[in-house]
């Protein structure tokens, strides 16, 4: 087995619940994911029922308009521009596909608010194909890890996809995001907490273990706690 893949198995172990955004079927999966861009995902999912509800398929939303749809999703960033491409996608679904969200890299990339990594996350979520979702943790990990040498995530996303085996692929996002959200943080990483920190090349390890460490991992367990009941409470929508 590769280091790529027995790192990823670690982090399976470590990290087992799905990604937050994993939320119920494609339709209800991508407005997850276009709601989350630079927004936490906790903010998502307390909102996330309310508007399903309003919303409850791609037509409903087709019909509504940015300013209704603005209304219920104001608590998170970028609430405007997210409105309007959430009524612009599910127009483009409506006239295009048939009110089916599509299902190839290709497609969904011409939706409005679809880049790469929303779309390689819905092709992992709803649709059980190999793609690799490059975020800024997913970039900022495998670059300390020394898997890749890149300066954009787009770049990080060609490499990844050419050392990482097809079957471990989609569980790259899943757990490297919790990894970077919890651990492996912008700035002074927590490697002293990093299960994985034996096969990483980042030079500048912080391997010493604070005061407050129990404190610290202690908040970890809550958030992901926290995160995860939002998450199956969003689910049963």
């Amino acid at each position: 087995m590769s280091d790529t893949a027995k790192v990823l198995k670690i982090l399976e172990t470590i990290f087992p619940n799905p990604g937050a955004m994993e939320i119920g079927n494609p339709y209800q999966n991508l407005v997850a994911v276009i709601l989350s861009a630079r927004t936490r995902d906790e903010q998502v999912l307390k909102l996330f029922p309310r508007f399903l509800n309003a919303f409850p398929t791609v037509n409903k939303l087709a019909k509504s308009t940015p300013n209704r749809i603005e209304s219920y999703i104001r608590s998170i960033g970028m609430y405007r521009q997210k409105a309007k491409n959430l009524h612009k996608m599910a127009v483009e679904v409506e006239k295009k596909f048939n009110g089916k969200i599509p299902s190839t890299m290709n497609e969904l990339t011409t939706l409005p608010g679809v880049g790469r990594k929303t779309a390689s996350v819905l092709l992992v979520t709803s649709f059980s194909k190999s793609a690799i979702a490059v975020d800024t943790h997913v970039y900022r990990v495998t670059n300390r890890l020394g898997w890749v040498k890149t300066n954009t995530p787009e770049k990080t996303e060609k490499a990844l996809l050419k050392i990482i085996p097809i079957s471990w692929q989609p569980t790259v996002n899943r757990v490297f995001v919790k990894l970077g959200r919890y651990i492996c943080i912008p700035g002074k990483p927590r490697c002293w907490a990093c299960p994985i920190q034996k096969y990483c090349k980042y030079k500048n390890k912080n391997l010493v273990k604070p005061k407050n460490a129990l404190v610290i991992l202690n908040d970890i367990e809550q958030r992901e706690k926290e995160l995860e009941f939002l998450r199956k409470y969003a689910c049963k929508i």
